[in-house]
């Protein structure tokens, strides 16, 4: 039997995503095409290979067996032609996907998307936004080949690299009665920027082996309301001192050192092993390095 392997691709794309419509998008190409691709390969292979249920399209049982054989092969074949390429940076249009947490982006996506610009200025660049718990899945998915923040959890084989070290400062309204102890901090209003929907942080931690602990009365799920919270409000949000810079200096609002030893978290970046040697992949990975590696927290 001789399988087209673009059919293949486009199996393993509708695998991943589950839906002809987002593997056509992904494609570059109408959903009638994929469509057409799978007609071609139940044809060839003699199974249904999906199963339409709601808005998802389910693997048949066979469908599963056969990506969990064809999927790394067609990885290394992909990795191949990748690395065999000649690759022009200053002629070359591909599309660069990659996910980034919602403040990385705050604090040094203008940085990166000149830097990104001047070494290819042809080339497209999608940013998604990722954190801690999703960025496994979105490297699983393919959605990304490229993840950047503060990582937990990351699939088996990723390559990662640390590429900073971040303290913590507080932010807050200029009109917020000053906050110099830490008798003054844990009395104060807080409010908690977290992507697992609680009320309890990092920084939490750290009071808690203090003995002490402060009033968190407002979670919020991403960086970028956080003026917005704290605008007249009277709370204080303790976050990245690369994000609270950038916000006292483009908002107004007032940074401040913390009345206690800040706990520090690593920024890091994790990719696929199948782009480790694409010459275009590695031009984002220094960039990357270069803008947000080049913050060092000060104590």
């Amino acid at each position: 039997m001789n399988l087209d392997l673009n059919l293949l691709r486009v199996f393993a794309l509708v695998m991943r995503e589950r839906s002809l419509t987002r593997a056509a998008r992904r494609l570059s190409v109408g959903q009638p095409a994929v469509s057409h691709a799978l007609a071609r390969l139940r044809s060839e292979l003699g199974d249904a290979l999906f199963v339409r249920s709601g808005r998802r399209m389910e693997p048949t049982e066979w469908a599963k067996s056969f990506y969990a054989e064809i999927a790394p092969a067609l990885e290394r074949i992909d990795a191949s032609l990748m690395s065999s390429r000649a690759f022009d940076p200053g002629s070359t249009d591909r599309t660069f996907r990659i996910g980034m947490s919602d403040d990385l982006q705050m604090a040094f996506l203008p940085q990166f998307l000149a830097a990104f610009t001047e070494r290819m200025p042809n080339a497209r660049l999608v940013v998604q936004q990722t954190n801690y718990t999703t960025a496994a899945e979105m490297l699983d998915r393919r959605d990304v080949s490229l993840v950047v923040g503060y990582l937990d959890t990351l699939p088996a084989a990723a390559k990662t690299r640390t590429i900073s070290r971040v303290s913590y400062r507080m932010i807050m309204d200029s009109r917020n009665a000053e906050v110099t102890t830490l008798a003054d901090y844990c009395a104060g209003k807080h409010a908690l920027v977290t992507f697992a929907g609680d009320l309890i942080g990092y920084v939490d931690e750290t009071l808690q082996q203090r003995g002490v602990a402060r009033d968190i009365r407002l979670s919020l799920s991403n960086f970028a309301v956080v003026p917005y919270a704290l605008r007249g409000t009277g709370y204080l949000v303790t976050i990245p001192q690369y994000l609270a810079a950038v916000l006292a200096n483009e908002t107004g609002l007032v940074m401040a050192q913390l009345p206690f030893e800040s706990p520090e978290f690593d920024v890091s970046m994790a990719w696929s092993p199948t782009v480790d040697s694409d010459p275009g992949e590695r031009i984002i990975r220094d960039l990357i390095v270069d803008t947000v590696g080049g913050f060092r927290s000060q104590r």
